[in-house]
This record gives C-alpha cells, structure tokens and sequence, in this order.
C-alpha cells in the first residue's frame, strides 16, 4: 500500500465511521465505569479491557509504506 491509497482509505465514509464508532464506544464505557466502578469487579475488568483493547485499535499505526 503506498501513501496515496492509504490516504484514500482514511476519506472513506466507512472508514471514518469505524474509527467514531470506536471512540465512541470507549466514551461509553468510560462513563459506565464511572458510575457502576465497584458493582461488579469481573464487569469492571471486562470494560477496561475492552476500554484498552479499542484504544489499541485507535493507536495502530495503520500505514506501513510497502514496495509493490
């Protein structure tokens, strides 16, 4: 994949809408565990998990110049 398609795969709607939805649904755990931290400590652990899991997803490093 060179710079220019990589470049084009970020402008796609559905791509700009994967990477919303996932920042998103971080935001919505986040806000769960802090209303409901300590109800559930195996639900707790499953949201930060989660929680760190789309954040991994976020901090990829989706270009890698590759010769074709």
């Amino acid at each position: 994949m060179n710079l220019s398609d990589f470049k084009e795969w970020q402008s796609y709607p559905m791509t700009k809408a994967f990477f919303v939805s996932v920042h998103n649904r971080i935001e919505v755990l986040k806000d769960e565990l802090s209303y409901q931290a300590s109800e559930d400590s195996f639900k707790d652990a499953k949201k930060a998990g989660a929680i760190q899991a789309l954040r991994d997803v976020l901090d990829t490093d989706w270009f890698e110049e590759t010769q074709v």
